[in-house]
């Protein structure tokens, strides 16, 4: 009977009883191994971990037996003493988690046979074989041509090649519906310092203005490349995806449900080109902070780079030194009293980019307040790492090898917390250097494998790399550096004016220290004496000399103790003091004067 059925139905029965089997355990790993190497998961080292032990622990029998607090402890190191009820970690990464899987099935998985899910609810995985009308969305079918309208035919043929990306973005925004509620009952829940620690940038779906449909699948993948990118950027901002809105609905925000800024943005179609849009507004107040307009050619081949540059450009209004940052360092200006992580970040910035006694203080001491409030926060403690080494290396504060002690310490806390925190691996790039470790090469790739497009990561890299004498590599990393950044270019040019320093390019060096804007940095005007020393213009040598005395009396003292302290290249090392004595500062001659030769 059963056989009579499934040769009439053309093989129906067969199909359905198929899809009710599991794959295997060797299926699922194949799998779980499809996703990982995926480009939703490349740089998420926290979802992939996430997903890695949630799917080894189902596949052993123990999914039902999965809790907040065995996830907590064994996945992101959280102490024995954990409290998942309180603290809303793993909630929160599972919801990003089960986002990146609907990412990954739209897209590069859409047509992978086995699917891999985290219900809502819990944190056993399911997986199943894919059903048939899943394994290849179906192509939206392109519409007549139109002879009187010949101008938009380029858009035609965006119909067939878009049609999937459609498909999968209709799924991701019906899902991210779906999954507000629950994303707002998550951060009901959490104490208000942790709600409000990072600014928030709700991101609402590019909106098709033109009356071509085509341009809806161009709309909504912009907007998924954009939230992609965002998303990496766990330093400064966590983009958020709490309010989808279809183009026909309102999308009148206030600030608490914002959490600070609004990013929109709009395609259109003129004939045979693409205009793409994109305007950050501040929630609170409704200013616009940023605006840019693109009209690009819409040939097919153009509408990735085209997707890669508006994306970029985003993500850099997000990143330190754009509108963003200027916006949250008012507000870290006006919360001295009462500071949040956040605030203390806006402060480190700052301070970096002017690097000043006055700017370290602020920040040092707004660390320390929320670090007696939050002591399991990772980045305050790498935040305070970073600050210890420019303490070791400034010979400013502790003496001897207390202040890199510190930030050794301070680095460790930070790891345990979270062995992906990107400044921590930063800071620990930076302690292995200072205490002549060659392992800190291997730090500086992993920090800058978790932020791939950091010009911080990249331009710092660049700079301990040429100092040290591999100028190569060092100087490829400062121009990625520079390609990638819209804010201030000090550790761009310092780096070079090491470079032809040390090359004995004494006008190229100059030209170089002139660019960097460091007038309270004792560092970059010690670059610039010497750089104009040797080019023959004392005057401004002496000049640059005489700020060095302002800014750090004891420099000449103190001068060749801190240099060893940096590892000098010799070549450059030798060029720069003799630079300096030639600019009037008394300063060692030589290497060989350390050991009183």
């Amino acid at each position: 009977m059963a056989d009579s059925r499934t040769r009439d139905d053309g093989g129906v029965a067969e199909v359905a009883d198929a899809l009710r089997s599991k794959p295997g355990a060797s299926e699922v790993r194949s799998a779980l191994e499809r996703i990982l190497a995926s480009r939703c998961f490349q740089q998420a080292g926290r979802a992939s971990d996430f997903l890695r032990f949630v799917v080894e622990q189902t596949l052993a029998g123990g999914g039902q037996r999965l809790k907040g607090y065995t996830i907590g402890v064994e996945v992101f190191g959280r102490p024995a003493d954990f409290d998942a009820q309180s603290d809303a970690l793993v909630r929160v990464e599972a919801g990003r988690l089960r986002r990146r899987l609907v990412e990954y099935y739209a897209g590069d998985g859409v047509a992978d046979p086995v699917r891999i899910e985290l219900p809502r609810g819990t944190y056993a995985v399911e997986y199943r074989f894919a059903c048939p009308d899943e394994e290849v969305a179906p192509a939206v079918p392109p519409a007549p041509v139109v002879e009187a309208a010949p101008r938009s035919f380029p858009w035609r043929s965006l119909v067939l090649m878009l049609g999937v990306l459609l498909v999968g973005a209709g799924v991701v925004i019906n899902w991210q519906r779906a999954e507000l509620e629950e994303v707002e009952r998550t951060l009901a829940q959490l104490d208000e310092p942790l709600r409000t620690e990072w600014p928030r940038i709700v991101v609402v779906p590019f909106e098709n203005l033109s009356a071509d449909v085509a341009l809806d699948a161009l709309a909504a993948s912009m907007t998924e490349e954009i939230m992609l990118r965002l998303d990496e950027l766990d330093l400064f901002v966590i983009a958020s995806q709490e309010s989808w809105y279809a183009p026909s609905e309102q999308t009148n925000l206030d600030a608490e449900a914002a959490g600070g800024y609004v990013l929109t943005g709009s395609v259109r179609g003129t004939g045979d080109q693409a205009r793409i849009t994109a305007r950050l507004i501040e929630a609170e107040t409704g200013a616009q902070l940023w605006t840019a307009a693109y009209d690009e050619p819409a040939a097919l081949d153009r509408l990735p780079a085209l997707q890669e540059l508006v994306a970029h450009n985003v993500v850099a209004i997000a990143a330190p030194y754009g509108p963003i940052f200027e916006a949250e360092l008012a507000r870290a200006r006006r919360s001295v009293h009462a500071p949040k992580l956040r605030d203390c970040l806006a402060t480190y910035h700052e301070y970096r980019r002017r690097v000043t006694q006055a700017g370290y203080q602020e920040t040092l001491e707004c660390l320390q307040n929320v670090s007696a409030r939050q002591p399991e926060v990772a980045p305050v403690w790498s935040g305070l790492a970073m600050l210890y080494v420019d303490e070791y290396s400034s010979s400013f504060g502790r003496p001897g090898d207390e202040a890199l002690q510190a930030a050794r310490q301070a680095t460790a806390k930070a790891l345990a917390i979270d062995r992906d925190d990107f400044l921590a691996n930063m800071a620990l790039a930076r302690v292995q250097f200072f205490a002549g470790d060659p392992a800190f090469r291997d730090s500086l790739e992993r920090t800058i494998a978790l932020r791939p497009n950091s010009s911080q990561a990249l331009g710092q890299a660049g700079f301990l790399l040429v100092i040290s004498g591999d100028a190569d590599e060092g100087l490829a990393l400062a121009e990625q550096a520079r390609a990638l950044t819209k804010g201030p270019l000090s550790f761009y040019h310092l780096t070079h004016a090491a470079n032809y320093l040390r090359e004995r390019r004494f006008g190229d060096a100059l030209a170089s220290a002139a660019s960097v804007d460091g007038q309270t940095w004792v560092f970059a005007q010690a670059m610039l004496a010497a750089a104009a020393a040797h080019s023959g213009r004392y005057d401004v040598a002496r000049d640059a000399a005489q700020r060095i005395r302002e800014l750090y009396p004891a420099f000449e003292t103190d001068a060749m103790e801190g240099f060893e302290r940096w590892h000098f290249d010799p070549d450059l090392h030798d060029a720069l003091v003799s630079g300096l004595r030639a600019a009037g500062l008394e300063v060692g001659r030589s290497r060989a004067g350390l050991s009183g030769g």
